[in-house]
């Protein structure tokens, strides 16, 4: 269960960053009322989406090394390069990009839970 909270912070934080990334008004507002206006400038942005979806990539990586599954991996790697190509091609392949990432954490996921309550 801990790694499935892990994935879902990374998820989230590459869904906080770009959400930033792609301009979206309320996420921007609320950042600057809250003082951390330095956080919507893409020279800070893009490199925390990478990081952020990096850490995915990492964390869905292990989760899918258990067992002989590896699509889960495949749709993720494809997701995180549609999310970070697609903040300067259109921002619906990024959006595209980050749900391939989502479902391919959870099937990862699933597969993993799967596996263990198989071998058990």
């Amino acid at each position: 269960m801990k790694d499935l909270f892990k994935q879902l912070g990374s998820l989230l934080g590459a869904l906080f960053a770009a959400a930033c990334c792609l301009g979206l008004p309320l996420l921007l507002s609320a950042l600057s009322a809250a003082g951390v206006g330095f956080l919507i400038h893409d020279a800070v942005l893009i490199p925390l989406l990478v990081a952020f979806v990096a850490l995915n990539l990492w964390l869905l990586r292990r989760a899918t090394s258990g067992h002989t599954d590896r699509r889960p991996f495949g749709l993720g790697v494809s997701g995180a390069a549609l999310a970070v190509a697609g903040l300067y091609i259109h921002p619906l392949v990024a959006a595209l990009g980050l749900l391939l990432l989502v479902v391919a954490s959870f099937w990862g996921f699933a597969n993993g839970r799967r596996v263990r309550r198989c071998a058990t």
